[in-house]
């Protein structure tokens, strides 16, 4: 009983050795947000943005992570015309498979998640506030310092309020630290 006992304790902490947690933060150096109402439709790049993010990454096979990860975000003010603006934030829960070649330290990585928008919109002095369910997807390349990875990436996020589609996408610098 007793070797059963330290084989799977063995066991179970090998298999967890090469997962680990992490921590990050993106910078939006590239936002456009657009708003889509039937045939109307109107896009206006934001100010930076930025974003933290708080994950679990798990050893599938040689190569092969996938990331289980929180996230929050800040989007830039978007301002469409003179005293028309939208800002924002929001909340994913993201995937994050990240790729990485034996002996090598460039990765790539893709972002799938799903949360909520928060958007503020001031139309002429009258602000509206309204949070919905999103989508955002993305990917990611990089190269990793012993427990610093460092890139660059893109992602596209969309959400419906009362029929008015947003859609915010654009060019992230990407930090993470593995503990």
């Amino acid at each position: 009983m007793k070797r059963l006992f330290v084989a799977l304790l063995l066991f179970s902490c090998h298999s967890f050795a090469d997962n680990y947690f992490y921590a990050g933060t993106n910078l939006s150096v590239y936002d456009d947000t657009e708003l889509k109402y039937n045939d109307l439709k109107v896009d206006e790049n934001n100010a930076f943005g930025l974003s933290g993010f708080f994950g679990y990454g798990l050893e599938i096979s040689t190569g092969m992570e996938l990331g289980l990860e929180v996230e929050y975000q800040h989007f830039g003010k978007a301002e469409f015309a003179q005293d028309v603006s939208m800002d924002g934030e929001a909340y994913y829960f993201n995937l994050r498979p990240k790729w990485v070649e034996p002996g090598n330290n460039l990765y790539s990585a893709l972002i799938l998640g799903v949360g909520g928008i928060k958007a503020q919109t001031d139309i002429y002095g009258v602000s509206r506030s309204q949070t919905e369910l999103a989508y955002q997807a993305g990917f990611e390349l990089g190269y990793m310092f012993d427990q610093l990875d460092v890139g660059i990436g893109y992602r596209y996020q969309t959400g419906d309020f009362n029929d008015v589609d947003l859609s915010i996408q654009g060019v992230l610098l990407t930090a993470r630290y593995n503990f």
